[in-house]
């Protein structure tokens, strides 16, 4: 009788397991509450005329700190020793003014609170040459800085710190790297 009964409950056990599907951030869009990296992207042509590319060097996903290590080369000790929760990038190739073939990169790292987020923002190892403050913002704590032939932004929007590039030096591209921005910003939860 005992056996009996351990079989029914070990029985309807399973039945509930099968019955309640498991929460994670790897939804694959059949829930809108969950929001997964990748759902923070840009999608083709969200973003007039700018597509994403594929393939290795358009792409990357981390859920490790061995994966970011080797997705960005290095460095990753800034965003492990602050939170690091997962991370992916996107590459984009569009048109700046008359300039087409430019690409854009969006890197956004989840590091599990704002905090952590701001500590790699703020980190001494992170700092912007003569940052300049977006026109737009994307958040509070966001900056800009032109480089020779591209600008980067940074910013942080609760638990993400986000970085992003644009290969270009027409000044239009403060612009474009300000509309991806707030594309991805408004993504954020």
């Amino acid at each position: 009788m005992h056996t009996r009964n351990c079989a029914a409950l070990l029985l309807a056990a399973v039945f509930l397991f099968l019955l309640f599907p498991g929460c994670d951030k790897s939804d694959s869009g059949t829930d809108p509450d969950i929001v997964t990296i990748a759902d923070l992207m840009p999608r083709d042509n969200e973003i007039s005329s700018w597509a994403r590319n594929s393939g290795s060097d358009g792409t990357w996903k981390a859920t490790n700190p061995s994966e970011l290590q080797n997705a960005i080369n290095g460095g990753s000790e800034l965003y492990t020793n602050n939170g690091f929760v997962e991370a992916a990038m996107q590459s984009y190739t569009g048109t700046v003014n008359t300039q087409s073939g430019v690409t854009c990169e969006i890197q956004i790292y989840d590091q599990g609170s704002e905090s952590d987020a701001a500590a790699v923002f703020d980190d001494p190892n992170n700092v912007f040459t003569s940052p300049i403050t977006p026109s737009n913002p994307p958040s509070a704590k966001s900056q800009i800085t032109k480089e020779l032939f591209s600008y980067r932004m940074k910013f942080v929007k609760g638990r993400y710190y986000v970085l992003i590039s644009i290969l270009t030096s027409e000044d239009k591209g403060q612009e474009v790297l300000e509309i991806f921005a707030g594309n991805v910003s408004e993504k954020m939860p």
